[in-house]
């Protein structure tokens, strides 16, 4: 018993990669997401996360209605951070109107610099 809580409170004080896939409203403004995207970035300053990545899906069918709707706008956000921080991040995600669905899993692989921020470094 108290090896497992150990485990448990050592679990929580060293960050990990995780990876969350949002899907949004399909018919979100283009402000609406820089809003959105800002709030993501707050929460995890806030909260001591550090923001890796960012993806924009685009649009896409889903497979199932979801909120009466058959397509969603899909983003994908990298980070690291402690185990307790996931809690908070759905709770905003929750909270947030234009999401619909959204699921945070922990990434194994090295995430990697995108070419284009690689250029954008040397050119600085």
């Amino acid at each position: 018993m108290v090896k497992k809580n150990f485990l448990k409170s050592i679990e929580h004080q060293f960050p990990k990669k995780y990876e969350t896939l949002i899907i949004l409203n399909p018919d979100i403004e283009e402000n609406r997401l820089n809003q959105f995207i800002d709030k993501i970035k707050d929460v995890m300053s806030k909260n001591g996360a550090e923001f890796l990545d960012f993806e924009d899906w685009g649009a896409r069918k889903l497979s199932y209605d979801i909120k009466k709707l058959n397509r969603g706008k899909f983003i994908l956000v990298h980070f690291s951070a402690k185990g307790s921080f996931i809690q908070e991040l759905e709770r905003n995600l929750r909270i947030w109107d234009d999401c619909i669905r959204f699921q945070t899993v922990v990434f194994t692989k090295d995430i990697e610099p995108k070419k284009e921020n690689i250029e954008e470094a040397v050119n600085e």
